[in-house]
């Protein structure tokens, strides 16, 4: 048990690091809007999948059982998350969206006890306060000095608040689903659940465009899509739910990373104060679930 929670740990971590590379693709692609960005990458991602379900003959993968419904909610959270998420950058910028999105463990914390029967550690709710302490200094909030509450700035704060909770119900959805379907289940048919509602945007690229970023789009796919997402899910079903979404506050750690070491972006003493904030909550995490693994009352 214990071997499959240090694997689950670090599928998490892994998938995390790789989903971080995000901003590097995105500045690579040209002339393409963000819902046809995101419809070709999840499409070139889930054929990726279900080539290699074929190829090596292991249908059951992704064989459809029970909890049907609740199947059909991770597609739905999965794309209300990216939907909300994207809406917020568009209308509000890209790091009030971050940290909007990043409240999503303040909400698992809250929700998992009603939902899961997951009881909070102590080491974990303290971990959580740190991670969420290093997101607020790595996003400058000073971008929120100022700015209006008009129409479209509140649309924006509005879709920001939604993206965080779709991401929180996404990660408690998982969770329950994980008797069920196996991580590379649950990330096969969210992502279908998506590419089929996305379909109508895969208009919105010409062809030309579409060859022009073909290369990108299929890194962006395989890499950004396939592998870190089966990673995720793979471990969020070895883990505690508020570990994992915990752990997934990696991710902009590592987007970080990516940008200054690939792109050269620059960096600031607040954001490395806000990464080891981040990492330092994670560990804690860590433990507290190692350590209450010793009360059965604590666990799931």
């Amino acid at each position: 048990m214990a071997s499959a929670s240090v694997k689950g740990y670090l599928e998490i971590t892994t998938g995390c690091i790789i989903y971080g590379m995000v901003g590097v693709f995105l500045i690579l692609i040209n002339d393409m809007g963000t819902l046809p960005i995101i419809f070709y990458k999840l499409l070139i991602g889930v054929i990726f999948l279900a080539g290699y379900v074929y190829l090596t003959g292991k249908m059951d993968l992704i064989r459809i059982k029970g909890k049907r419904k609740q199947l059909l909610l991770l597609g739905i959270f999965k794309l209300l998350t990216i939907y909300f998420y994207f809406t917020c950058i568009l209308y509000s910028g890209l790091s009030i969206a971050i940290l909007l999105l990043y409240t999503a463990p303040m909400y698992v914390t809250v929700f998992s006890p009603f939902v899961l029967k997951e009881m909070p550690t102590r080491l974990g709710i303290v971990g959580l306060f740190l991670s969420m302490a290093g997101i607020v200094l790595i996003v400058d909030l000073s971008n929120l000095v100022g700015l209006g509450l008009g129409d479209m700035h509140f649309v924006g704060l509005i879709s920001g608040i939604l993206s965080g909770i779709s991401f929180s119900f996404l990660i408690m959805t998982a969770r329950y689903l994980r008797d069920e379907y196996s991580g590379f289940a649950q990330f096969f048919w969210a992502t279908i659940f998506c590419v089929i509602v996305l379909l109508p945007f895969a208009s919105d690229v010409t062809v030309p465009v579409l060859k022009g970023n073909f290369m990108i789009l299929l890194l962006f796919g395989v890499v950004n899509t396939s592998i870190s997402g089966v990673l995720y899910f793979s471990g969020l079903s070895k883990v505690r739910t508020q570990t994992a979404s915990i752990l997934a506050m990696l991710e902009p750690v590592s987007g970080i990373f990516f940008d200054y070491a690939l792109l050269h972006s620059a960096i600031f003493a607040e954001t490395l104060i806000g990464c080891v904030f981040i990492i330092a909550g994670a560990l804690l995490a860590v433990m507290g679930t190692m350590s209450f693994r010793k009360h059965p009352e604590f666990e799931t």
